[in-house]
């Protein structure tokens, strides 16, 4: 039924299935939802100051967080709300992995990409789901760009 759905619904709006299914956070997406400690929230709002481009008044209300599974790492995904956003819909976007009981970015210290949405999987690097992001360029252009981990960090493919 799931499938008919989809089907029926990409045939009416004219989206394709990839774009369907792709993913972003909302206001119900919190740190207290997302079960984080205080001491893993800072970790992470410590690592998003260094590459954010903008600074708001509460770290805690402009972003998202979503706990995810990441393949051989559990996961967050943490997205931008206002400030962090663009007017295209594009917001900054961060992926965490913990590792060694810390959470590491899973890009360089100083990158965040802009998307409008994400997707994780199905396909994986080195144990770890591949990312794709779809970024508006316009009101009638979006990109897709798909991110592959080395054994450290997200890359583009």
């Amino acid at each position: 039924m799931k499938r008919l759905t989809l089907a029926i619904c990409t045939f009416f709006l004219g989206v394709s299935p990839s774009l369907a299914q792709m993913q972003s956070l909302g206001p119900h997406n919190t740190f207290a939802a997302a079960g984080l400690s205080a001491r893993a929230a800072h970790e992470v709002i410590d690592a998003v100051e260094h590459s954010a481009y903008d600074t708001p008044d509460s770290w805690e209300k402009e972003l998202r967080v979503r706990r995810v599974d990441l393949g051989s790492y559990p996961g967050l995904v943490v997205q931008g709300s206002n400030l962090l956003c663009g007017a295209t819909g594009n917001c900054q976007l961060w992926i965490f992995r913990k590792a060694g009981g810390k959470w590491l970015s899973m890009f360089g210290s100083d990158q965040a990409p802009i998307a409008e949405g994400f997707q994780l999987g199905p396909a994986r690097s080195r144990g770890v789901k591949d990312l794709a992001i779809s970024a508006n360029s316009s009101a009638e252009v979006s990109q897709r760009v798909t991110y592959k981990f080395d054994g450290k960090r997200y890359r583009t493919k």
